[in-house]
């Protein structure tokens, strides 16, 4: 499941509930002037409801205590048009410019008052502020043959709090008419026991998950990090207050105004759909660490962006570094890692394990952080009419970590001269191989295939067959030999030689592997949710004396291999 997996919906329902939350939110938050295509304002007038409107339709407060609250209704129409759903949006602190500091003041007091009576004002908030409204909702959706599991209910900040007390009274209040209806949050002080309510924010953010058990505590004050059930605990939106090392000498808390910075509205909206848009959003789940760049373009391309573990709990698994559109410094841990790039020309740095690289748009950069003879290269490249797609360079380091790259086209590696004790040399990666100025260093030897179905044998010792697209047969009667069978339904035979390598990532469809040895491994990278320290037992099962290895729609058979005869060294799953 992938992090802002819901209810258990499909990959599909989840991503178009994810785009409907980020609607209402940003024209909630007054990020855009007007709702996104496809949706459509319900006026006071067309719910049948008395209360008090502004000039843009904005709902408020129907009782003095809560009077600056404000919700957004909105609709969405089929073709035909057809009412199909209807998005409730309740805003965060603070209104429209107009509005000035006292309506902001007066949303802080609400804070202050849900914060010190959780369980009664902070509990009935959306009651006693939008309780007739909510009741026109339900009457109107009713009316045009919509029931409950047709609204979606999103807020942030103050509005995550409404949305998460809603779900809290959803079972008791308006009939029980939005018990089914899916709820989403975004950085709320407060979490819903209700077990409805997705929570998406990022750990470093001051009010996120302010009320612990809701209660408000000591804890609450300072770094507040527990993981739990529903709520995305380890995103790092890495902005300039997170990268400072001199800000970050005061305590990071709610007191602190620097802290506050994460929470501006843009920034929230920036690094979710960042996350949401990213082609590593299906290999990520509830609690992956995800380091997202928020740095100004001028910050951006003088600042690694990486996890520095300022104050949340520790973190484990792989981790995710996201950039942005302009040029950004990525650099992963000493762990398995997930960078990816976005626009711009890109630098990254990789701290060994198994990594998977995108480069993205621009001109991109791996900087090796050595000499390039501790690594071996290999380039998979049909070099004809038949090429198929991207070209991947693979990068092996001394301790047997791969990483996968696309999208890189220079590398930067530390050379010892005559002259200077250390010295950075730029590589161009082409086809043929790395050129250095007038040098050409070969990769690793490799027999490469194409979009049709091949059949491949390895000639030397140390060889890496390539299918790419189509069913392949790869073969090797060779030693150290890697077998990257693409996509398709491969074969892949070892009929001899051993220390063997057998590499999948992506999807790469239905494979057998023949000849499978003890000193053999199995290299599984980006294939499935990156999960803490995976146990390959979780994945694997006997059937028929042969080991079946299963992410998704994708499988590896180890034909005539018992499970009992595979070891944890023999098998990695990054």
């Amino acid at each position: 499941m992938a992090i802002f997996d819901y209810k258990g919906l499909s990959a599909e329902a989840n991503r178009k509930l994810f785009n409907d939350v980020y609607d209402i939110i940003t024209y909630t938050q007054y990020l855009i002037d007007t709702p996104t295509a496809g949706w459509k304002q319900l006026s006071a007038e067309t719910l049948d409801y008395k209360g008090i409107t502004d000039k843009r339709g904005t709902y408020y407060g129907e009782q003095s205590s809560v009077a600056t609250a404000q919700a957004e209704v909105l609709g969405q129409y089929d073709q035909a048009g057809n009412l199909v759903k209807i998005a409730i949006g309740f805003r965060g602190t603070g209104g429209p410019p107009e509005a000035g500091i006292q309506d902001y003041l007066h949303d802080f007091k609400n804070n202050f008052q849900a914060a010190f009576d959780p369980q009664g004002f902070g509990t009935e908030y959306p009651y006693l502020a939008f309780g007739n409204l909510l009741s026109s909702v339900a009457s109107y959706a009713s009316q045009h043959g919509l029931a409950g599991q047709d609204i979606v209910i999103g807020g942030a900040s103050l509005g995550g709090m409404a949305v998460n007390s809603m779900a809290d009274l959803s079972e008791d209040r308006w009939d029980g008419f939005y018990k089914d209806s899916s709820y989403v949050a975004v950085v709320s002080p407060s979490l819903s026991t209700s077990q409805k309510v997705l929570n998406l924010g990022a750990e470093n953010d001051p009010v996120f998950r302010l009320m612990e058990n809701g209660q408000l505590t000591w804890g609450s004050l300072g770094a507040h990090d527990s993981p739990v059930e529903l709520t995305t605990d380890n995103i790092i939106s890495f902005n300039s207050h997170y990268a400072s090392f001199w800000q970050n000498l005061l305590p990071h808390s709610v007191f602190n105004p620097l802290s506050w910075l994460v929470h501006e509205p843009a920034e929230i909206a920036a690094y979710l759909k960042r996350i949401a848009d990213s082609e590593f959003y299906e290999l990520t789940h509830e609690d992956s660490t995800i380091v997202v760049s928020n740095l100004s373009p001028e910050a951006g391309s003088t600042t690694w962006v990486e996890n520095l573990g300022r104050y949340g709990s520790t973190h484990s698994g792989p981790t995710f570094v996201l950039g942005t559109e302009n040029n950004d410094l990525l650099r992963g841990g000493a762990g398995n890692d997930y960078l990816e790039g976005g626009g711009g020309n890109d630098v990254f740095q990789t701290g060994g394990g198994y990594n998977m690289v995108l480069g993205g748009q621009g001109s991109n950069t791996l900087d090796l952080r050595g000499s390039l003879s501790q690594f071996q290269l290999a380039y998979d490249s049909a070099k004809d009419d038949l090429n198929d797609g991207p070209n991947t360079l693979y990068v092996r380091d001394g301790l047997g970590g791969i990483s996968v790259l696309s999208d890189i086209d220079t590398l930067t590696s530390q050379e010892t001269t005559w002259i200077f004790f250390n010295k950075t040399v730029s590589h161009d990666v082409t086809v043929d191989g790395l050129r250095t100025g007038n040098e050409m260093t070969a990769y690793q030897h490799s027999v490469n295939g194409n979009a049709q179905e091949n059949q491949l044998a390895a000639t030397i010792d140390g060889d890496w067959l390539f299918g790419k697209n189509g069913n392949d047969v790869l073969s090797s009667d060779k030693a150290n030999v890697t077998f990257v069978g693409g996509n398709g339904n491969d074969t892949l035979n070892s009929q001899g030689g051993g220390n063997n390598t057998f590499l999948f990532h992506g999807n790469f469809g239905q494979d057998q592997v023949f000849g499978f040895h003890a000193s053999d491994n199995l290299k599984f990278i980006g294939v499935g949710a990156a999960a803490d320290n995976p146990d390959y037992r979780d994945f694997a099962s006997e059937v028929d004396n042969n080991t079946v290895f299963h992410f998704g729609e994708n499988s590896v058979t180890l034909v005539g291999v018992g499970l009992d005869s595979l070891s944890s060294y023999g098998v990695t799953i990054a």
